[in-house]
């Protein structure tokens, strides 16, 4: 059962009498990656770590940039505190204005409609303030029975891991990153959803829904699941490359930080296709000179300086100092990159 949290005006003072039954055992400091391959092995993780529930912890983090990875992780992680007999689950999120004195009240109030509840809370940004980082740290230090708390977070930078709510959750429950699929990793996970799906893809298939879906699996996701509707002459052959292309649309999706280290693997036609997109969602040029400059000081000396001195250049050209094209003169840089590989 979800539902939304009503307005509060319960002060910040919290009463001693939510600790006089059923107090939480203290849950040993624990983090968990999860395997973006194998996402499902979340579940025999929990199962082993928190064999009884009342081994499960009162405090739950979980971190990542990925909408479809997390958001499977989230409900792995619901599921699993169902089975523990969680059966209300709360949802909300922060902004500039969240009541965190009211949120922190309500957190250690009795449910009026379950034995045990989850209390959901997404941080867009990461970032709960001064406020957000008195109420959490109080909670994970001293949380109420017979309630769970799951962070819904952004990837954890080494900022937001130095925080003092973070490192609460980190030592009295458990914190969940989900990492992003690597690109190399693409084609096994489309494979292996195709087949958990019931399809069959010839190998250049796969290659065109990993080009058509990079950095973008919540697409991907959403093409294989069209896969399994889409007519087809003879629906128990392997999905040919031609019906992969006619079939899925262009939905890749380019991070400006990836940039760099694409430009140095030597394939220029990803390096040219992942610049021209990131041209065409509107990334800012200082953004992608950065992220190759900071690639190419990983090369040897003489072509580090070489390549460094025509980002200078590249960059007085994005600025107007140069009357010349920046975006032809980086896909040139690209090109000349993977000649001297």
């Amino acid at each position: 059962m979800t539902m939304l949290r009503s307005s509060r005006s319960t002060p910040w003072k919290r009463t001693s009498c939510s600790r006089s039954f059923g107090a939480w055992p203290p849950s040993p400091p624990m983090q968990i990656r999860l395997d973006p391959k194998k996402p499902e092995q979340l579940t025999s993780q929990l199962t082993t770590q928190f064999s009884s529930p009342d081994a499960v912890p009162s405090s739950w983090a979980i971190s990542g940039d990925d909408p479809l990875l997390t958001t499977e992780a989230t409900d792995l992680v619901r599921s699993f505190l169902r089975q523990q007999g969680f059966e209300e689950r709360l949802s909300e999120a922060t902004d500039r204005s969240f009541d965190w004195r009211g949120w922190l009240a309500e957190a250690n109030s009795p449910s009026l409609f379950a034995s045990r509840r989850i209390l959901e809370l997404r941080l867009p940004t990461g970032k709960p303030g001064t406020e957000g980082n008195k109420a959490l740290t109080a909670w994970a230090e001293s949380p109420a029975p017979d309630t769970a708390v799951v962070l819904l977070l952004p990837r954890a930078d080494r900022t937001m891991m130095a925080t003092g709510w973070f490192n609460a959750f980190s030592n009295k429950g458990l914190v969940i990153s989900v990492p992003e699929l690597q690109v190399s990793d693409l084609p096994s996970w489309i494979m292996a959803r195709l087949t958990k799906a019931g399809l069959e893809a010839e190998p250049q298939a796969i290659s065109v829904l990993a080009t058509k879906s990079e950095g973008n699996l919540a697409a991907a996701h959403q093409e294989i699941l069209k896969l399994v509707h889409l007519p087809r002459k003879d629906p128990n052959a392997p999905i040919t490359a031609a019906e992969m292309q006619e079939a899925v649309t262009d939905a890749a999706r380019f991070s400006p930080f990836q940039l760099g280290d694409a430009f140095l693997a030597g394939d220029t036609k990803r390096s040219l296709r992942m610049l021209r997109g990131l041209r065409e969602e509107g990334e800012a040029l200082p953004l992608l000179i950065w992220s190759v400059a900071n690639a190419v000081r990983r090369l040897p000396i003489e072509r580090a300086t070489e390549a460094l001195r025509e980002l200078g250049r590249i960059d007085t050209m994005a600025k107007g100092l140069l009357a010349e094209d920046p975006w032809m003169a980086l896909e040139r840089l690209a090109l000349s990159l993977s000649r001297s590989r």
